[in-house]
């Protein structure tokens, strides 16, 4: 089992995936991602898969935990949108 202090830091990662990885944190799905930040679902797609590729994860879910940890560390509180 992983602790928050075991977890790597994030490589570096573009504006547009950091924007998309505190999204996918908040729960949002590629469609809702996609009308925030006025883009194509499917360009929200390939974006997140590129966004797991960096990060050397297979699921969605990985990097959403990811997100709230890297919020944990950082004290910072993931903004509700529901």
């Amino acid at each position: 089992m992983q602790t928050l202090d075991s977890v790597p830091p994030a490589p570096l990662l573009t504006a547009r995936q950091e924007q998309i990885l505190l999204l996918i944190g908040e729960g949002l799905t590629n469609r809702e991602i996609g009308d925030r930040l006025g883009v194509a679902e499917k360009t929200i797609k390939n974006c997140v898969t590129g966004l797991l590729a960096c990060l050397n994860m297979q699921r969605r879910s990985q990097a959403a935990a990811y997100a709230a940890v890297r919020a944990i560390r950082s004290d910072q509180r993931l903004p509700r949108t529901r």
